[in-house]
């Protein structure tokens, strides 16, 4: 049975297996991290590209034509690396290898509150442009798994998607865009309209995933009745999928997400998600797990449909 095997249909799942592994006993650090050149390509051609003088239609133009160059540039790049390796499972290894960004916080020991924010606030200023000053500790609490699920979506979960639906290219184009969203964020001043073409983008290509996930997360903790509920408030959000996906996990551990935020000075109220119980450490370390245990489901039913599949 094992040589009548079509092993071509397995490679996804090996490959995504021996990335897992890879980041999980050998994780590359953020400040090392290949999406921090991405990143900087992308703050250079923003500066260059990016006046603040022209019109609010001509910085969206100029985004979305960004986008096209970039891409452009990028897939070009990334097709002379594929010659150059030649060997297909060796270029999608090192491509999710730099692709594939696993976010998790470390909590403290001991149960001081100026350590515990100090802490908190360190590891969430590069990843959240939230103004993380005049937060208290449970806002820090509720920042850092609002964090954690939304980049872990974004940065792990999506791309395992579109690789599996669209192949390497599609995880490659869809990183690129996360990243150009990211890093031409609309929530700052001067990428308000430049950086709108990458976020409406962004938004579509994850709805898929963030739906998911949602549902892969809601399974720890009253699936149906939390699913309706997470359904209701995501048509408060301002994004139907994100809003869902944050619902979902705030019903899931049974807390509440959502709320004000603070952005450049500037307070944005957004809808309460999940009960009215705060959240507290113990449920970030609760949300570290829950997400641990999503990519863990993901992995076995990939492997279990890849190995189906190729004994057919």
């Amino acid at each position: 049975m094992l040589l009548s095997m079509d092993w071509t249909l397995l490679q996804p799942a090996i490959v995504l297996l021996v990335v897992t592994l890879i980041a999980r006993f050998n994780p590359i650090p953020s400040q090392y991290h290949p999406s921090q050149l991405l990143g900087l390509c992308f703050t250079t051609i923003a500066n260059k590209v990016n006046n603040p003088e022209r019109s609010n239609k001509q910085q969206t133009i100029a985004g979305a034509l960004s986008i096209v160059f970039m891409l452009t540039l990028l897939l070009a790049g990334f097709a002379i690396l594929q010659f150059i390796v030649i060997e297909e499972f060796a270029f999608e290894l090192l491509v999710l290898i730099a692709f594939l960004q696993w976010e998790r916080l470390h909590l403290t020991e001991v149960d001081l509150a100026d350590l515990e924010k100090n802490t908190f606030t360190e590891q969430l200023k590069f990843k959240t442009l939230r103004d993380l000053t005049s937060l208290s500790l449970l806002g820090l609490h509720k920042a850092s798994i609002e964090t954690l699920c939304l980049r872990n979506a974004y940065q792990w979960f999506a791309v395992i998607f579109w690789y599996l639906t669209g192949g390497i290219w599609a995880a490659i184009a869809y990183r690129l865009i996360q990243l150009m969203a990211q890093y031409w964020n609309c929530k700052q001043s001067n990428f308000e309209r430049f950086g709108q073409a990458a976020a409406q983008l962004l938004n579509l290509l994850s709805t898929p995933s963030h739906y998911l996930l949602a549902l892969t997360l809601s399974l720890f903790n009253k699936p149906v009745m939390n699913l309706k509920l997470a359904n209701q408030q995501a048509e408060q959000w301002h994004h139907p999928s994100s809003g869902f996906l944050l619902a979902s996990f705030a019903h899931s551990l049974s807390i509440q997400l959502g709320g004000p935020r603070k952005y450049q000075g500037q307070i944005i109220r957004y809808a309460q998600l999940g009960n009215k119980q705060p959240a507290n450490k113990i449920d970030v370390q609760r949300a570290q797990q829950r997400l641990n245990m999503a990519a863990l489901l993901w992995l076995t039913a990939i492997s279990i449909v890849m190995a189906g599949m190729s004994l057919w």
